[in-house]
């Protein structure tokens, strides 16, 4: 603590610093050619921009188009694979059926045929 002392006592001795003003600068505006080419640019990146966000649109509209398309057909595939797998199987119940009604009767020709 007696070091900070000593510390704050020596810097009390420096000169403080102070604030000086500025020279005042010699600016003048710009000249009209400026002003038109900085307005001309302003313009130009303006409508660079624009026209890159409606690319983006148009690449956006593209991409929302292509995966509504694609749903709908996975929904249509989809739709066609549940009723052919319907259709197998009713196919392999009936199947079941003739084969049931097949064995029942070679078991009757069998017992006729025992008898």
């Amino acid at each position: 603590m007696l070091r900070d002392l000593e510390r704050l006592a020596a810097r009390a001795d420096e000169p403080s610093l102070r604030v000086q003003e500025l020279v005042k600068a010699k600016i003048q505006p710009f000249d009209q050619q400026s002003h038109d080419q900085m307005i001309k640019s302003v313009d130009q990146l303006a409508t660079d921009w624009v026209s890159q966000l409606e690319h983006s649109r148009q690449n956006n509209k593209a991409v929302e188009q292509l995966v509504l398309e694609r749903a709908a057909k996975l929904r249509h595939d989809i739709t066609v694979l549940h009723v052919l797998g319907a259709a197998a199987r009713a196919e392999a119940a009936r199947g079941d059926e003739v084969n049931s009604k097949l064995a029942q009767e070679i078991d009757k020709l069998g017992e006729d045929r025992a008898a």
